[in-house]
């Protein structure tokens, strides 16, 4: 098989071995989803996955397994993948089991066998990802999952952070998975984080935000003295960003986009953040919208459905929901006086 370039993973249908190899890229601007190749009487399965520009990859895999094989391991693709970097993979499984044949040291040696389930999550830090991959029959799993290059990590975590990260998790070794016991409040943001409640940009904003909420709980989690302090410029920092976002005008930028302009990781900016005005950077960019379509409505004729369009809202009701939420009282009215 050829190699790879880093933007994609190529998938081998099992069930059905004459179908085409599938290649799936990282990017569009929003959701995508794939079907699996599968026979309707073993059931029906989907990948959902959500890309981002700087690498970062979403996923969310569901298999609705037929009664007949229940008790029964599937096997349903081969995967191989590349890229151009170390990159890190968290795995979490909200029902079902799934297990992995991965092939650490090529597909002429033996693979070694992962297998996870609810409560045990599984790490990675590969460069080439060769496995294939099996399901439990006869119930309906779901898998979710994040790919975020080392980089990116870095940027999110600091490079302190990320190292002591990849140490607790035991993942010195590229060559090498771990599945280990997590509570389920740990992974909960990962669970949240490809949202269908939003669409375009502000899905992907959304999206970016509990991911760098599940980094940050995830790195609390194994390390105890993880409350390191902070700069003595931070304050200064954290008043220029509130200062910066108060008077954004157009496209909010990216959490990444924001540690890089501010020289810090996103996981410190964002802790400070909080620290200081009681608001995630994420809740604060959304009030900050909400207050923006609140200044629309009462000075442009514009339909409320292309607003919560332009705002990212994937349904008007899920606008007018977040409205009335924020002022106390429908969008509409606003028309109405």
């Amino acid at each position: 098989m050829k190699s790879l370039i880093p933007t994609e993973l190529r998938l081998s249908w099992l069930l059905v071995p004459d179908s085409h190899e599938f290649v799936l890229e990282r990017d569009g601007a929003d959701l995508h989803r794939m079907p699996y190749a599968m026979p309707p009487e073993i059931g029906e399965a989907w990948l959902d996955s959500l890309a981002f520009a700087d690498g970062i990859v979403l996923y969310r895999a569901v298999h609705a397994m037929e009664p007949s094989p229940r008790g029964q391991l599937i096997p349903i693709l081969d995967v191989d993948g590349a890229s151009a970097e170390p990159t890190f993979n968290a795995q979490i499984w909200l029902s079902g089991l799934g297990c992995h044949h991965e092939y650490w040291q090529g597909r002429h040696a033996p693979p070694v066998q992962i297998v996870a389930f609810p409560g045990r999550d599984t790490f990675r830090l590969k460069k080439l990802w060769q496995a294939k991959v099996l399901v439990e029959g006869g119930v309906t799993s779901e898998m979710k999952s994040v790919v975020v290059p080392y980089g990116v990590m870095e940027t999110l975590l600091g490079e302190e952070g990320t190292a002591d990260l990849m140490s607790r998790l035991g993942l010195n070794n590229e060559c090498q998975a771990t599945v280990i016991p997590m509570p389920l409040n740990v992974s909960a943001p990962l669970r949240d984080a490809m949202s269908d409640q939003f669409t375009g940009a502000a899905r992907k904003l959304f999206a970016q935000a509990r991911i760098l909420d599940y980094l940050a709980g995830l790195l609390n989690f194994v390390l105890s003295d993880d409350q390191a302090p902070s700069k003595p410029d931070s304050e200064r920092k954290i008043a220029e960003l509130h200062h910066y976002l108060s008077n954004l005008e157009g496209q909010m930028p990216t959490l990444i986009d924001l540690a890089k302009e501010f020289s810090t990781s996103a996981r410190r900016l964002n802790t400070d953040f909080t620290a200081k005005y009681g608001q995630s950077i994420y809740s604060f960019v959304t009030e900050h919208r909400l207050i923006q379509a609140h200044a629309i409505l009462m000075s442009e004729p514009i339909p409320m459905k292309t607003l919560a369009a332009r705002l990212g809202y994937s349904h008007v009701n899920h606008f007018s929901a977040a409205f009335k939420k924020r002022f106390g009282y429908p969008p509409g009215s606003l028309r109405r006086k």
